[in-house]
């Protein structure tokens, strides 16, 4: 039986994905601010997950600057889909607008900004993916709204499930009968925390 790498963190450390140099700015930033973003690693997996399950239709509950909109917007240019993307903070809502622009993908994200509770209300499905990352406590008071705009066999991802405050919502998506889920912890290297947990869950009622 084969030993795991020695130093595990520092070898996957070094296996983060490359990016732009606008990403790195953008983690620059998120860490000279205290800005919470998902980190290249996590980024990457958004867009290997919207890749693959070829969605056309995405929904981000939780923009702040627009990072990781862009990798979910990235994959959405190349199968000729669309992001729409909640952000509550105007100021932060207009840094992402701007770095969507920059990245050229401004006729692919639409950045909406209010409370996303009031937000899900107006919008109309079926999503194709649904990416979860504003504050904890509101995960289960948005799973519904999530429920009924994606569709059956769509994927819903939820950031931070490490966090206390997404107890609730973990457990109410391990329980129910609409979905089927993994929750993973794991080390994310320039991820917020760097230790903490993703979930994905597959609509199947």
């Amino acid at each position: 039986m084969s030993n795991i790498v020695d130093n595990p963190t520092s070898y996957f450390r070094q296996l983060t994905p490359e990016r732009s140099g606008q990403l790195r700015a953008m983690e620059q930033e998120a860490l000279d601010e205290e800005i919470r973003i998902v980190g290249p690693l996590v980024g990457e997996l958004l867009y290997i997950l919207a890749r693959v399950t070829k969605a056309q239709q995405i929904l981000e509950l939780g923009t702040a600057t627009g990072y990781s909109a862009l990798f979910l917007g990235e994959a959405c240019a190349e199968t000729g889909g669309s992001v729409v993307t909640l952000e509550l903070d105007p100021d932060m809502a207009g840094r992402a607008r701007r770095y969507i622009e920059r990245a050229g993908l401004e006729s692919t994200i639409t950045v909406k900004t209010g409370e996303a509770v009031d937000l899900l209300d107006h919008l109309e499905g079926p999503f194709d993916m649904v990416f979860m990352d504003i504050e904890k406590l509101d995960y289960i008071r948005v799973l519904p709204s999530c429920h009924r705009l994606l569709r059956t066999g769509g994927l819903l991802v939820a950031d931070n499930v490490g966090f206390k405050d997404a107890d609730e919502f973990n457990q109410a998506v391990k329980t129910s009968d609409s979905w089927r889920s993994v929750s993973i912890f794991s080390f994310l290297p320039l991820h917020s925390p760097e230790h903490d947990g993703l979930c994905l869950a597959v609509k199947i009622s």
